[in-house]
């Protein structure tokens, strides 16, 4: 799935938003698997190493705000 993705667009999503052209380097899910996504390509953006860490880092906090209500 990872290099079909790449191949189809291999853009950083978020970068692309902010007029930048990056490679994309991570598949990432747009809504993550935890939070109800799905594993398929209508989930699915290719992002760089620095998007792909700090969404990981918001999907990090936002569960564990939820762990705590």
């Amino acid at each position: 799935m990872r290099a079909a993705l790449f191949a189809r667009d291999p853009i950083c999503a978020e970068c692309r938003k902010l007029g930048l052209v990056e490679l994309a380097t991570q598949r990432d899910h747009v809504v993550p698997l935890a939070e109800g996504g799905l594993d398929d390509p209508t989930n699915e953006q290719g992002l760089c190493d620095q998007h792909h860490e700090a969404k990981s880092l918001a999907e990090a906090i936002r569960g564990r705000r939820r762990a705590l209500w």
